[in-house]
């Protein structure tokens, strides 16, 4: 990706040093979802244009209910997984509209993250 070596593990260490603390110099996130990241392995994507411009775009792919629930290809619920936005779904109009994306993921979202929360 043409990052200096190293950059990553210290963005991570940087990360998790301030998420243990609460707190989020960088970007501001709210404390009430800081959790250090302590699963490895750890990847990164090349998102830039040149590299793969939808190599990393999801359209579809996983059958849901409204609320959020994955379903198996026989049409069963899968225990604790849930999706919402353009992973559960294809695209909404004749081409991409990515303001059709926003409302999508946050109102299935929405759904989804309650559903979850009761199960």
């Amino acid at each position: 990706m043409g990052l200096p070596e190293g950059s990553l593990v210290t963005t991570l260490a940087l990360y998790n040093r301030h998420a243990a603390r609460g707190a989020d110099p960088v970007f501001g996130k709210n404390p009430a979802f800081l959790r250090p990241l302590v699963s490895a392995p750890f990847g990164a994507i090349d998102c830039s244009a040149a590299a793969c411009t939808y190599a990393t775009f999801t359209l579809g792919g996983l059958h849901t209910l409204a609320s959020g629930e994955v379903l198996t290809p026989d049409g069963n619920p899968v225990p604790g997984l849930f999706a919402a936005g353009r992973t559960s779904s294809g695209i909404g109009a004749s081409g991409y509209c990515s303001g059709i994306s926003l409302a999508d993921g946050t109102y299935f979202g929405r759904l989804a993250g309650r559903s979850a929360a009761s199960a």
